[in-house]
């Protein structure tokens, strides 16, 4: 995971930061061209990334790397593209929109000339309240054109959930649209800011024909994306019929399906600390995890990714508040080799 820094130039030209080549790209007016009031208004940013996303901290803890996960020491060989696709993101916000996480996705077809991202984007609204959105960006390797091909509002009644096949369902007034991010650690981003843009939404109670979430029209107007594209946004994942459960008879027994979730919960950990979760996707660990057990898991997928994000928020790493006082979780608690290397035990 990188940290990545932007400083405000006084012209176009020093739009780049020279010590890590990151974005500090003009917002751009509706005729394209940026101002120079627009230039000079312009904060300096600082974005954390993973293979594949990037995720924009709050102004004024760039600094800060207590709060950074572990991987945030290793450096990352993945920033080049992406850093540069963010700089094309920015030409097609409005000027005081902002760019709260940009995720690349997996492509449902044999497209290489195509890279999708999703982009999560906030403003204030009427009401001084945040205000977040959804956006599909198509970027095309032809000429580097940046197009948008979804607009998803984030209404109070979005829901979120794991899709079990490396990836997740954003539904909200009636309409569902499924995202698979490129690495676990992207997916892991990805949850935790739609989940806080959605915490506000129900906080505000954001809903459809209200003065809320006005200005996604502004997006709306320029989906121009290509028809293939944009029936990826759209594609519905098959719609599958169950029966009901049968009844529990014998409730003190450990049913067959229990003992292999707690085999699938020991094996997973183990792959999971063996990994780089920046370069490998949830699909990809669940192939070697049916590869030990020897056996097909697809009845387990939504299980072995709800667990892989449990693990996952496990491994982060404590943070300092004092001398030998530290903030974690259970599993950092419990960690013996973790604690020793910090000294404390």
């Amino acid at each position: 995971m990188t940290l990545g820094m932007s400083a405000t130039g006084s012209s176009a030209e020093s739009c780049f930061c020279s010590c890590c080549g990151a974005k500090m790209m003009p917002y751009f007016s509706d005729d394209g061209v940026a101002s120079q009031n627009q230039i000079n208004q312009l904060i300096s940013e600082s974005f954390l990334t993973v293979k594949g996303a990037a995720l924009f901290l709050p102004r004024g803890n760039g600094s800060s790397s207590s709060s950074a996960p572990r991987l945030s020491q290793r450096r990352n060989k993945h920033t080049g593209d992406l850093q540069q696709h963010l700089q094309t993101m920015f030409t097609v916000l409005r000027p005081e929109d902002n760019i709260r996480l940009a995720v690349r996705l997996e492509s449902a077809y044999a497209q290489p000339q195509c890279t999708r991202y999703m982009v999560v984007v906030s403003t204030n609204g009427r009401q001084d309240t945040e205000e977040s959105v959804v956006l599909g960006m198509d970027f095309s390797s032809a000429d580097s054109s940046c197009t948008v091909g979804l607009v998803l509002p984030l209404w109070s009644d979005t829901l979120i959930h794991l899709d079990g096949d490396g990836g997740f369902s954003v539904s909200t007034v009636n309409r569902v649209h499924v995202f698979k991010p490129v690495s676990v650690q992207a997916m892991w981003s990805a949850l935790q800011s739609l989940h806080k843009a959605c915490e506000v939404a129900r906080c505000h109670n954001y809903y459809p024909g209200s003065l809320f979430l006005t200005w996604v029209s502004y997006y709306q107007s320029r989906v121009s994306s290509d028809q293939v594209c944009i029936n990826q946004w759209n594609a519905m994942q098959d719609v599958q019929s169950h029966r009901a459960d049968s009844p529990i008879l014998f409730t003190d027994v450990p049913t067959e399906r229990e003992r292999t979730e707690r085999l699938i919960k020991t094996r997973l950990r183990e792959i999971m600390m063996q990994k780089d979760l920046e370069n490998v996707t949830s699909k990809e660990i669940r192939t070697e995890l049916e590869m030990q057990m020897v056996c097909n898991l697809r009845e387990f997928k939504e299980f072995i990714d709800n667990e892989m994000i449990v693990i996952l928020g496990q491994m982060d790493s404590p943070t300092e508040i004092f001398d030998h006082v530290y903030l974690g979780s259970e599993w950092n608690a419990s960690n013996l080799e973790e604690l020793q290397n910090s000294g404390n035990v």
